[in-house]
């Protein structure tokens, strides 16, 4: 199988999963805090509404957690991709790491959301209710699609969720499984693609890799009934790595990092 460019690969792993999140945005969508007080101040931005839930979804997130309206171009390209199923807390996240936002987040993601999406504080109840939420992107993802910031920007409500066979911009392993193209990277400096691959100095095996005992503690031993991962068959291999990298990012294969970072 072709290797993918290390640049194309380090600009997929931007895109690395987050803790998953959707449930809770979705039941979190429409809670509108207690009222501010009347005279509050009036919103900072220009309502912008772009005629289509998923833009207007994208145009809010910039709001919410960059301060400033989106472009056109910005908002569409991001309301593309969440039209085609693209998940709202992966393009959140990735504002959440931009310099723009760590050089502006005072610390607090329930304060900075309420102050970009909604121009005021939050009272005390409100602030509260938030509080108790585990999941900071989520709760952004909420305070920037509730009804009180749907109104302030006259924008449409959130879509419904599209569903995806796989997630945007994963490919397959050429054994039915869709994984980030990192991983195709990873497989083939670890093992040349190999999938009885066997290191004469480890436990390492199979074609990501895993030594003995993380193919243990991630609970593969138990999901394949093979206790190393050469015994498993190619497809459960890269379902493994598949689910190792959603929990742990690329850090398992960090030994083999200058070969595909």
């Amino acid at each position: 199988m072709a290797r993918y460019s290390s640049a194309m690969c380090r600009l997929k792993d931007l895109f690395r999963a987050v803790l998953a999140a959707a449930i809770l945005a979705v039941a979190l969508i429409g809670f509108v805090p207690p009222a501010s007080a009347a005279g509050s101040a009036a919103p900072r931005f220009e309502a912008q509404t772009m005629g289509d839930a998923h833009v207007d979804q994208a145009a809010r997130l910039y709001r919410t957690i960059l301060v400033r309206e989106a472009d056109a171009t910005g908002a569409r390209y991001w309301g593309g991709l969440l039209a085609d199923g693209y998940a709202v807390e992966r393009i959140a996240q990735l504002m959440l790491e931009t310099p723009e936002y760590i050089a502006r987040a005072s610390g607090d993601h329930i304060l900075d959301a309420y102050q970009g999406a909604l121009g005021r504080q939050p009272q005390e109840a409100g602030y509260n209710f938030w509080a108790q939420f585990e999941n900071p992107t989520a709760v952004i993802i909420a305070i920037s699609d509730s009804a009180e910031h749907q109104q302030l920007t006259d924008t449409e409500p959130p879509p419904e969720r599209t569903p995806r066979a796989h997630p945007l911009g994963y490919v397959d392993t050429g054994n039915g499984v869709f994984v980030p193209p990192i991983l195709l990277e990873i497989r083939w400096c670890e093992s040349r693609d190999d999938y009885t691959a066997a290191n004469t100095r480890s436990s390492a095996r199979g074609a990501y890799q895993f030594l003995t005992g993380s193919w243990a503690a991630y609970g593969h031993a138990a999901r394949y009934g093979v206790g190393q991962a050469h015994l498993a068959t190619p497809a459960q291999q890269d379902e493994a790595a598949l689910l190792t990298w959603q929990e742990s990012g690329t850090r398992p294969w960090n030994a083999s990092r200058h070969c595909w970072g």
